[in-house]
């Protein structure tokens, strides 16, 4: 009979164990899960600071290719305005 309570008493104790080890690995676990959802969050954030950072570069590539196309559009005016100035003045030096 003695035996029968000592290995009931050592299955216990083993069951005793091996359920603070899980407690214990449940515990990290739920530390490391809680780690990584600040981590995601901070990433989340950053992602989207740096998708606004991309649509203020496109928009301002946008206004940049704008501005150049009228400043080339704006020479050919005043060129062409110069030319006709020009052939005037020749045309009074006559």
């Amino acid at each position: 009979m003695k035996k029968i309570v000592d290995n009931i008493e050592g299955k216990v104790n083993k069951i005793i164990s091996l359920y603070k080890s899980a407690s214990d690995k449940n515990e990290l676990l739920l530390s490391e899960k809680s780690h990584m959802k600040k981590l995601i969050s901070e990433k989340d954030k950053e992602i989207k600071k740096l998708e606004e950072k991309i649509k203020l570069l496109r928009i301002t590539k946008s206004v940049n290719s704008e501005e150049s196309e009228n400043i080339k559009e704006s020479r050919k005016k005043i060129n062409e305005y110069v030319r006709e100035i020009d052939k005037c003045v020749a045309l009074l030096n006559k």
